[in-house]
């Protein structure tokens, strides 16, 4: 990604702005910059939106410095683009933004992970693919596209192409659902969910942590029951990093640890746990499977 490399004003090199520099070839120079990076002209503006979105990059004023740079450290001059004075802002990476990039080059699954957990938790869009998760007819539907309710096409194409990215839908016939998948992709979310946003060394309740992730993820306890993904996680994780305790009232249990219902996070969950649980474990956070 460019934007590692170097801030880019990124609305500066819309194919609308481009058209007004007063040569063909100054505009032809970052047409072939933005092609040998791969940025596609015709959803340029959406890929600015959608960082922006999950938090991944950020803006500053456009500086003097940034006009002696060649555009994204290796195009064309800046000072092509941007006049003395200009009010035109420059995007980069913000340290979230860095880490998935990090990931992207070295750790596929990780990025991956990551990247749904950042879809899932965002409450900017529709929240179509949540529909998907939370209809008991997709379960066993052979195309789960019949069932996105919305008027929206861009959006419902959208989440319909995350689906296949993240492997949740496969495209053999129609577009059937991939239920361990999504199981596995939602147990990863609860873990990163966990690992960013639960005080270390603080005793939560079972059922207050399901409460939690069933709400940072738009879900309801009528489709998802994280407690499994709890008592998975429990299963697996080392027991210096997740202590269980027993509370004093009845309250709700791990399923398979029972008298559990208080959970202590000391550290960092592995993400990992998500790909080497048992399938039959995994399952059992979508009550619809």
């Amino acid at each position: 990604m460019v934007l590692h490399k170097c801030p880019v004003p990124l609305i500066e090199i819309e194919r609308r702005k481009l058209k007004q520099m007063p040569t063909q070839e100054s505009i032809q120079a970052f047409v072939d910059w933005k092609r040998k990076q791969g940025i596609d002209s015709a959803d340029e503006s959406e890929y600015r939106y959608l960082l922006r979105d999950l938090g991944l990059i950020s803006d500053r004023e456009f500086t003097e410095l940034d006009l002696v740079l060649p555009l994204g450290g290796d195009g064309p001059p800046a000072a092509w683009l941007l006049a003395t004075g200009s009010k035109a802002r420059v995007f980069f990476l913000t340290q979230d933004g860095e880490a998935l990039y990090d990931q992207l080059v070295s750790d596929r699954p990780t990025y991956e992970s990551t990247l749904f957990w950042l879809i899932l938790r965002n409450q900017l869009y529709l929240r179509l693919i949540q529909q998907v998760i939370l209809d008991r007819q997709s379960y066993g539907a052979s195309d789960v596209r019949k069932l996105i309710g919305t008027k929206d096409s861009t959006s419902k194409n959208c989440a319909v192409q995350w689906l296949r990215f993240f492997g949740i839908v496969r495209s053999e016939n129609g577009c059937k659902l991939d239920v361990e998948t999504l199981a596995r992709r939602l147990l990863g979310a609860a873990i990163l969910e966990i690992n960013k946003h639960l005080e270390r060394s603080e005793t939560y309740y079972v059922k207050e942590v399901d409460r939690r992730l069933n709400e940072a993820f738009s879900l309801s306890p009528s489709a998802t029951d994280f407690s499994a993904a709890l008592d998975t996680i429990f299963h697996y994780a080392d027991k210096s990093t997740v202590q269980g305790y027993t509370s004093g009232r009845r309250d709700v249990s791990l399923p398979n640890h029972h008298g559990i219902s208080m959970l202590k996070f000391n550290g960092n969950i592995p993400l990992s746990i998500a790909l080497q649980a048992d399938p039959a474990q995994v399952l059992r956070i979508l009550r619809y499977a």
